[in-house]
């Protein structure tokens, strides 16, 4: 009988290897069931609200970037209507300006034309007798005096057109 209680005792043996075997098995899905799967999602829950959280503010930041690039955009454009208004005005002053010289250059000889005038003519109220001597050209005599005389006076329009042109 020892060879026989021998393998009753062997077999009782591999009996309780297998109960425990079974009991840490048991153990084992025990734990899974009630420590790591509510680990695994509350894992997976927090991840969800971070990738939540990113996204949300990927989405403020992307925001207050466009907000502020179109802001940016819109003082750039006031600046420029500004600068061009402020242009033109200064356009329109510069052609004014322009024009009050060229009033006050015309305004300004037509008073003095009277002492341009006399002032032409001064040499000549100094003369008591003018003597002619004819050489025989085409113009000679009174016809030269009096051809000179209107060559001048036409001159003078030309002269004030130079000033008004200035």
């Amino acid at each position: 009988m020892t060879a026989e209680a021998v393998k009753i005792e062997q077999v009782q043996k591999e009996g309780q290897v297998k109960v425990q075997e079974a009991e840490i098995l048991r153990r084992e899905r025990e734990l899974i069931a009630t420590v790591l799967k509510p680990a695994e999602i509350e894992r997976q829950r927090i991840e969800m609200l971070a990738n939540a959280d990113k996204q949300r503010q990927i989405y403020v930041a992307e925001g207050l970037a466009a907000s502020t690039r179109l802001q940016g955009e819109a003082e750039a454009e006031i600046i420029l209507k500004k600068g061009e208004a402020e242009a033109k005005a200064m356009n329109v002053k510069a052609e004014a300006y322009q024009e009050y010289n060229q009033a006050a250059v015309v305004d300004k000889l037509i008073t003095q034309m009277p002492e341009v005038v006399r002032a032409l003519a001064a040499p000549l109220a100094n003369v008591d007798k003018i003597t002619i001597v004819s050489t025989g050209g085409n113009e000679s005599g009174m016809n030269k005096i009096t051809g000179d005389m209107t060559a001048i006076a036409a001159q003078v329009p030309a002269l004030f057109e130079s000033f008004i042109a200035e």
